[in-house]
């Protein structure tokens, strides 16, 4: 048996073109050309950069470097950067001098980035790989974290509603609830919440975590706050609710579609190199006149962010080789925690970093955080529960079964047709409809995984 790491084979590397803006490679070379003949780099003031609201778009369809006022280059991996994959901009929040933005500099938010934003899944498998190769994975495998999706999620709830008209007065509550919509994630993400599903639940905790840190009150006399308001929208309640929801989706979309299309050929691959401006999506949204409701305006870039979406879905999420070994920390959390050595408290403000600190003290004889195998995993597919429990019967060998009850289509977003705000569903053809929904129900069933001898 073979065995490589994931990022030994170059031929599955990252692409150049992937995630990228069609415009941007010319741009680049052009730029290299410049620097090859001796000529200035292409020097823009941030100031000149168009900007809704508080935050800068910067357009990735051309390589340029970007200075602030005192003349220094804002670099890529800046804590203001939001890289926004398969859209028209990246987008840029001045936190050190925005009095406003300086929010996403507190303990909490900060903690975020030492969250792993998908955990111990790994990218899919690919049909032509050799069977007698395994795969060895680092842990965890995606570099993107929590942090990184909330950043993206707070600079587009400000952009949309800049854009749509709303006040400073009016955006602030709602960006800093969607900056902060995932403070609540427990240390290890959502393989840990899995170990109380109740008590560790994000939205129920929100508001228990900002009082933690005193952020209700100061927030609420500093920008009028209410988290009685807030925690209806991180649950999706009301108009700012739902909206928050629809960028939530479009945010780890862009981000987690990113990094799976650059780790191997699949489907999410394909289907972002022949779409490259899909996450563009966030620009057809539209508030009506009354402002008391939205909606997309284009059907066809909508279904693209849907299948997007649903690749997302059957090829990580929900795939059982991505997701084999996602019950791992849950099953090293769940005797720590029943016994009171790990806290829900402690859970709701530690990081990866403290969790794995655990870890090593509880299990010192494992090696818990340098590889991740899946292939040592089999797992089987079942299309009832009658089937699964006949299969697993008196098997002591199985790991972990699981319910996979599939995701929602989004066909039942909103889009205009005319002045009439209408479902999806009823502007797409019966093929686009068949292929969402066809998805969605191969990967629904019932699912038993064990180590393979």
């Amino acid at each position: 048996m073979e065995m490589f790491s994931g990022f030994d084979f170059s031929e599955y590397g990252p692409l150049s073109k992937f995630g990228q803006h069609p415009k941007f490679e010319s741009s680049f070379k052009k730029w290299r050309r410049r620097l090859l003949n001796g000529q200035s780099s292409n020097v823009v003031k941030l100031a000149d950069i168009p900007k809704l609201g508080g935050v800068y778009l910067i357009p990735r369809d051309q390589y340029i470097e970007i200075v602030d006022g005192f003349g220094d280059t804002i670099a890529i991996g800046s804590p203001g950067n939001a890289m926004f994959p398969f859209s028209s901009y990246d987008f840029f929040g001045d936190i050190y001098e925005d009095e406003y933005f300086q929010e996403l500099l507190e303990q909490p938010f900060f903690r975020l980035g030492k969250i792993s934003q998908l955990g111990y899944l790994v990218p899919p498998k690919p049909e032509s790989w050799k069977l007698n190769v395994s795969i060895i994975y680092p842990a965890p495998y995606f570099v993107h974290t929590r942090w990184a999706h909330s950043r993206l999620v707070a600079f587009l709830m400000e952009v949309i509603l800049a854009k749509h008209g709303y006040t400073d007065e009016e955006r602030l509550p709602v960006v800093l609830t969607a900056a902060y919509h995932d403070v609540a994630t427990p240390a290890g993400g959502d393989s840990v919440k899995r170990v109380d599903a109740e008590g560790l639940n994000e939205e129920e905790n929100f508001e228990w975590v900002l009082r933690h840190y005193d952020l209700v009150q100061k927030w609420s006399d500093k920008y009028g706050f209410d988290i009685e308001k807030a925690k209806q929208w991180v649950k999706g309640i009301g108009l700012f609710g739902r909206l928050l929801d629809i960028i939530d989706r479009v945010a780890y979309t862009a981000l987690d579609c990113y990094y799976v299309g650059s780790s191997r050929p699949c489907k999410l691959r394909f289907l972002g190199l022949e779409n490259p401006l899909t996450l563009d999506v966030w620009q057809d949204l539209k508030f009506n006149d009354d402002r008391n409701d939205f909606a997309f305006t284009d059907p066809n870039r909508l279904f693209k962010f849907l299948l997007f979406r649903a690749y997302e879905h059957e090829e990580l999420l929900m795939n059982p080789y991505s997701r084999a070994l996602d019950f791992f920390l849950q099953k090293l959390v769940q005797p720590l925690y029943k016994t009171g050595m790990i806290t829900r408290e402690q859970l709701l403000l530690g990081d990866d970093e403290w969790l794995y600190g655990v870890f090593k003290e509880h299990y010192p004889n494992k090696n818990l955080w340098a590889f991740i195998e899946p292939e040592i995993i089999s797992w089987k597919k079942f299309d009832s529960l009658e089937g699964l429990q006949r299969f697993c019967f008196g098997d002591e060998t199985i790991d972990h079964v699981e319910q996979i009850k599939g995701f929602d289509t989004g066909l039942g977003l909103g889009v205009y047709s005319g002045e009439k705000i209408v479902s999806v569903r009823e502007l797409l053809t019966e093929d686009q409809i068949e292929e969402l929904e066809e998805i969605n129900k191969q990967v629904k069933g019932y699912y038993a995984y064990w180590i393979k001898e």
